[in-house]
């Protein structure tokens, strides 16, 4: 029997704030952007001819995205302004911390730790993920890099 490779690819859009503290120039005002990003997983495809099921995928991906980063502002943990957002210990309501700048690269990195660590090996036969993150028409990041 042979085994049947395949890949399948969701998208989702999230609109959400950021700013770099390291990068000189306009970007280091807090603007934002309205993200698309697609989540490619390739695996083996199982004896109904399905690699994931495309609900459950969707489900948890948009969840992710949506309760983590979707009208919310991203900044640097080391970032200055980050101890503004800060009430009593926590974050205010719309706030989300994450390790580095939040460039668009760094985004489509820890969006593939999340896909490495919830859906690999968990799901279906997935043994890779890939990330593309546009910040515009025009940027991309890909987490793994191509080639």
């Amino acid at each position: 029997m042979t085994i049947e490779v395949g890949s399948i690819r969701v998208m989702h859009n999230v609109e959400m704030a950021h700013r770099l503290t390291k990068t000189p120039g306009r970007c280091q005002n807090i603007h934002g952007h309205s993200w698309k990003v697609i989540l490619t997983l390739t695996g083996e495809i199982d004896e109904k001819g399905v690699l994931v099921e495309f609900g459950y995928l969707k489900m948890a991906f948009r969840d992710f995205l949506n309760t983590n980063f979707d009208h919310h502002l991203l900044l640097n943990w080391t970032d200055p302004m980050f101890r503004n957002v800060m009430l009593e210990g926590a974050l205010l309501p719309g706030a989300t911390q994450m390790e580095g700048e939040p460039t668009t690269e760094n985004f489509a990195k820890l969006i593939y730790d999340w896909a490495v660590q919830e859906l690999i090996g968990k799901i279906g036969n997935v043994y890779s993920a890939r990330v593309e993150v546009w910040e515009t028409a025009t940027n991309c990041a890909v987490y793994p890099a191509e080639g």
